[in-house]
């Protein structure tokens, strides 16, 4: 049974470089998450489960791919998918965490949601802009995998943006 991985870049943050774990989404990064969550949506609404970083811009993230008709049978917050957490470590947590399941999405940052494709598959990863996800699909997590799609919100014009986007408020 082959695992869909969906890693996803949480949307864009305001800067506020002293307090990087409470930084919030922007009013850009929320309508980047809302449309990267319809297209995400598209793919596969139910998710196995859903692995999120526990800083306040990922948390927001997934509230907004929630409010765009992405659910979760089951989510975590994990310290292993902080940005600057050991690639190998993260690997081996999701991979203990999603054996045997069928669709997987995982909520980070840079830039340890490049070096986690560059682990996880044969291709080279190009660098995520904010709210891109690269959709994966694994065999196995002993073999690489291959990129099914990689998609910045930028690349979805078209995609309607609802009002959901206003359903985010601050986390304080």
């Amino acid at each position: 049974m082959s695992t869909h991985l969906y890693i996803v870049r949480h949307g864009e943050a305001e800067p506020n470089p002293l307090a990087d774990k409470t930084r919030n989404l922007t009013d850009n990064g929320k309508h980047e998450c809302n449309k990267i969550g319809l297209w995400i949506a598209n793919q596969c609404k139910l998710f196995d489960l859903v692995l999120i970083s526990p800083y306040t811009r990922a948390i927001q993230t997934w509230h907004m791919l929630a409010a765009a008709g992405i659910r979760a049978q089951r989510f975590e917050y994990l310290n292993e998918l902080q940005p600057d957490s050991n690639v190998d470590d993260c690997v081996n947590v999701i991979q203990a965490y999603a054996q045997g399941l069928e669709n997987v999405l995982v909520i980070s940052h840079l830039p340890l949601v490049c070096f986690l494709v560059d682990e996880l598959v044969a291709e080279a990863c190009p660098l995520f802009a904010t709210g891109t996800t690269a959709h994966l699909e694994l065999v196995d997590f002993q073999h690489k995998g291959h990129i099914q799609e990689i998609v910045s919100p930028s690349q979805l014009t078209g995609t309607p943006i609802d009002t959901a986007v206003d359903a985010l408020q601050p986390i304080k």
